[in-house]
């Protein structure tokens, strides 16, 4: 088993959450980088099926418009 060392605001954290249901810490540690893991797999995996040729087909659809008040960037 390797360690690793975190923030103590984020130990904090992981502690109160693993408090809740009544784990480890390193138990609820562990089981949050899985998620992350598996999270940012599927994120690579979505990106690898995208193209910019496509990204571009899709926003060539997209009739041009002035953005609405809230959106325009404040130059000045």
């Amino acid at each position: 088993m390797k360690n690793i060392q975190l923030p103590d605001d984020i130990y904090q954290q992981v502690a109160a959450l693993a408090d809740a249901d009544n784990v480890s810490v390193d138990r609820m540690a562990a089981s949050l980088v899985l998620d992350g893991v598996h999270y940012w797999l599927r994120l690579k995996a979505r990106a690898a099926r995208g193209s910019a040729a496509d990204f571009k087909d899709i926003l060539s659809a997209v009739p041009p418009s002035e953005p609405d008040a809230r959106d325009r960037l404040n130059e000045g």
